[in-house]
């Protein structure tokens, strides 16, 4: 007979035998090395294809944290302080934590993140909002509505749009052919008010429900602080202030934010070229761009001339790139750019400083969002592999035989 220590040795070899097979199954590939500076974050993978993906949750060393039970998670990547993330088990949505534990069970057909302590559901087709514990702070009544970026929100009933408070009140009395949540106490998107058979005009309003300018513009406003905001009249693009000036009269045939502070992006007709100006109309630098980006931690892609290239919030080139090279946005610190040479693209990830991190050398690739990034490996019909890979271009997941999720770069 066996000594009891050798039988219990000789079951727990077999266990730890049994999970390490189980994980090779997966296509887990473990990396002990992590990145300080996303310790704690939490990302969704996947296993499955076509309409059978299921998501689990790993940390940025591939380690499983939760195995593929869901049939859809809100976010690919959230942190252990995260409020409770929706996600769905086959057709209802509920809330999970970052141990993949339900913190609202699945009921709902359909949920989004929480916003200032409240979430928007869908329960028999009606829009309502829950708290964190899941319980009901706006029954659902509303025919859509949006979240609650600000204390106000905008809600859709019997095709007009009203006004919200966190408890579910309609405000100001007056309904609207269309608006937007409120920001900063602002109606940033604006509204839109006509009678029946005349033409829809764009104004905004306060957290009042006073108009800080009347519904006069075609378009929706953008503000781009509290006192300014872009518009577009005839055609033209300008500036006006909340109490109604014109701070830059329209002359712009192009405009749209740069999403950095208060600055524009502007362009005529006569000129193609791109300009950088503020929200008083001053231009923060004399050189222009044949093609822009917006700015993204800092950074706005540009083009002059045959290169693309980078520049600060000052108009400033940072740094620029070869021909052959075509960069997206910043995201993680990094920036993914697509090699084409002879038609074949390969992806691969710059710093700040225009320095290759990671070379180009994927078939296909997404952003970095909390340490790690989704990457096409190979697309050979024999050895068709994706997974995830670390700052240091070091595979910490990796899948087989067929990518289970297409890559949609935003």
């Amino acid at each position: 007979m066996q000594p009891k220590y050798e039988i219990i040795m000789m079951t727990l070899r077999t266990l730890r035998l049994l999970i390490s097979l189980a994980l090779c199954c997966l296509g887990l590939q473990l990396n002990a090395q992590t990145d300080s500076v996303y310790d704690g974050a939490v990302h969704y993978f996947w296993t499955g294809d076509g309409n059978h993906v299921r998501y689990g949750l790993m940390d940025t060393a591939g380690n499983v944290i939760c195995r593929p039970s869901f049939s859809q998670i809100g976010a690919p990547y959230f942190d252990l302080k995260s409020e409770p993330v929706p996600a769905a088990k086959g057709r209802k949505w509920g809330y999970i934590n970052a141990k993949g534990e339900w913190v609202v069970r699945p009921q709902f057909e359909y949920a989004r993140y929480f916003h200032n302590g409240l979430a928007k559901v869908i329960v028999n087709g009606k829009t309502g909002y829950i708290r964190q514990d899941g319980t009901m702070a706006i029954e659902p009544r509303f025919d859509g509505g949006e979240n609650f970026y600000d204390t106000i929100t905008v809600v859709l009933e019997n095709d007009k749009s009203q006004y919200i408070n966190t408890r579910g009140e309609i405000l100001f009395g007056e309904r609207f052919c269309f608006a937007w949540p409120f920001q900063d106490g602002i109606a940033e998107g604006s509204t839109c008010k006509f009678n029946e058979g005349e033409e829809q005009l764009w104004g905004a309003i306060d957290a009042k429900g006073e108009y800080l300018f009347t519904p006069q513009f075609k378009s929706p406003p953008e503000f781009l602080n509290k006192n300014a905001a872009l518009v577009e009249t005839d055609g033209l693009w300008g500036i006006i202030s909340v109490d109604g000036h014109w701070i830059v009269p329209p002359k712009y045939d192009y405009a749209c934010r740069a999403w950095v502070g208060d600055l524009v992006w502007v362009r005529t007709k006569s000129d193609e070229k791109w300009s950088l100006i503020g929200s008083n109309g001053k231009v923060i630098t004399a050189q222009k761009f044949d093609d822009r980006d917006a700015f993204n931690e800092g950074l706005a892609a540009v083009k002059i001339g045959d290169r693309y290239g980078f520049i600060d919030s000052t108009g400033t080139v940072v740094f620029t790139l070869e021909p052959e090279y075509y960069p997206l946005h910043f995201s993680d610190g990094l920036a993914l750019v697509v090699q084409t040479v002879d038609s074949t693209d390969r992806w691969g990830y710059i710093n700040k400083k225009g320095e290759w991190v990671i070379p180009p050398q994927y078939v296909d690739a997404d952003h970095f969002y909390g340490g790690l990034a989704y990457v096409i490996l190979s697309d050979n019909p024999k050895d068709r592999r994706s997974g995830y890979i670390n700052h240091r271009g070091q595979v910490v997941w990796q899948f087989k035989d067929k990518y289970p999720v297409e890559i949609l770069r935003f």
